[in-house]
C-alpha cells in the first residue's frame, strides 16, 4: 500500500519549506510513500533548495492554471500511490499522520472508506501576543468532525483512494475555493466519511486581518460559481445573510468575552463584510473570482 501526498504550492516558500522539512519526521517508512509537490505559480517556476536532503521521495510538477484544485489533479495524475493524501504547503501533519493513516486503510478489506480526516488543530506564531486575526481564527477554527458527520472534508487533511478520486472526477478546476466541500458532498453519498483523532494535521492561524477577508472573498467567488451564477437574487440574500451572521457572531461576543478579545472580533468581522460586499459586487459586474 502506496501513499502520495499532494501539496498545491503557491508563492509561500518558507512554508512550503518547513512542511517538507517537517515530513522527513514522519515513522511511516520513506518507502512507502511519495510527495507531489505542484507549483500554481504561472510566473516563477518551483526550484527546491539542493539542501533540501529528504529521506523520500519528492517530486515538482507545475500547473499553470490558477487554482489549487487544477493543482490537486495534476498531482493526483500523476501519482503513483493508490491512497491519495491532501494537505497544504503551510500546514504541519502530526509524525503519525501517514503511520495511523495506513494502518487505518490496511483494515479495510473492502476498500469502503470513501475520505479519511481528522483535526485540523490551530497553532499561533506568539500564542501570548494573538493580532486580531488570530484570536477571530481561536474562535472560528477548524471544525472537522462536524464537518464529516455533515459528509464534507477539508484538503488540508484527506486521505482517499485514487480510484474513488477518478470515479467523482476528481475536483471542479472551475473553482477557486469551495471545491473540497463540492467532491467530499459527492463522494460522502456513495462511501463514507471516517475521522480519526489521531490522523492530525496543525494549520496556522492567519496572522492579518487581510488574510481573512481575503479567505471570505474566495469563499464567495465559489459559492457563486457553484450555486448562484444564475441566481443573483438567491445570491444577494446569501450575502445579506453571511454579513448578519458576522455581526451577530461579533454582537454575542461583545456580550459574553472580554473587550480584549471581543473588540478585535468585532473589527475583523467588520473587515470581512466589507470585503465580502466588494467581491459581491465584483461578481455580479461579471469579474473574476480571487484564488
Amino acid at each position: 500500500m502506496f501513499i502520495s501526498v499532494i501539496i498545491p504550492y503557491y508563492k509561500d516558500f518558507d512554508s512550503l519549506l518547513l512542511v517538507l522539512y517537517s515530513l522527513d519526521r514522519q515513522t511511516l517508512s520513506p518507502q512507502n510513500w511519495e510527495v507531489i509537490v505542484v507549483n500554481n505559480d504561472p510566473d516563477i517556476s518551483l526550484v527546491l533548495p539542493e539542501t533540501l536532503s529528504q529521506t523520500y521521495s519528492l517530486c515538482v510538477l507545475e500547473e499553470h492554471k490558477a487554482g489549487s484544485y487544477a493543482a490537486r489533479n495534476k498531482g493526483i495524475a500523476a501519482a503513483k500511490g493508490n491512497i491519495i493524501a491532501f494537505t497544504d504547503s503551510d500546514c504541519l501533519p502530526d509524525v503519525d499522520w501517514l503511520k495511523n493513516a495506513q494502518e487505518l486503510f490496511s483494515k479495510d478489506f473492502k476498500k469502503e472508506i470513501g475520505i479519511l480526516t481528522g483535526p485540523v488543530p490551530l497553532f499561533f506564531k506568539d500564542p501570548s501576543h494573538l493580532t486580531d486575526a488570530e484570536i477571530y481564527e481561536k474562535y472560528t477554527g477548524f471544525t472537522t468532525k462536524v464537518y464529516a458527520e455533515e459528509g464534507h472534508a477539508i484538503t488540508a487533511n484527506w486521505f482517499s483512494y485514487k480510484s474513488v478520486l477518478e470515479e467523482f472526477g476528481c475536483f471542479n478546476d472551475a473553482l477557486k475555493s469551495n471545491g473540497d466541500s463540492e467532491l467530499s458532498g459527492k463522494i460522502s453519498k456513495k462511501y463514507p466519511i471516517v475521522y480519526r483523532d489521531n490522523v492530525l494535521v496543525r494549520h496556522p492561524a492567519r496572522y492579518r486581518t487581510d488574510d481573512l477577508v481575503n479567505k471570505y472573498r474566495r469563499l464567495l467567488g465559489g459559492a457563486y460559481t457553484r450555486k448562484f451564477k444564475l441566481d443573483l437574487k438567491g445570491f444577494r440574500w446569501y450575502v445579506l445573510d453571511f454579513i448578519w451572521k458576522r455581526y451577530r457572531f461579533a454582537l454575542k461576543k461583545l456580550l459574553t468575552i472580554s473587550s480584549m478579545e471581543s473588540i478585535p472580533i468585532f473589527r475583523v468581522c467588520h473587515a470581512v463584510n466589507k470585503g465580502v460586499l466588494k467581491e459581491y459586487f465584483n461578481l455580479v459586474k461579471g469579474g473574476d473570482t480571487k484564488r
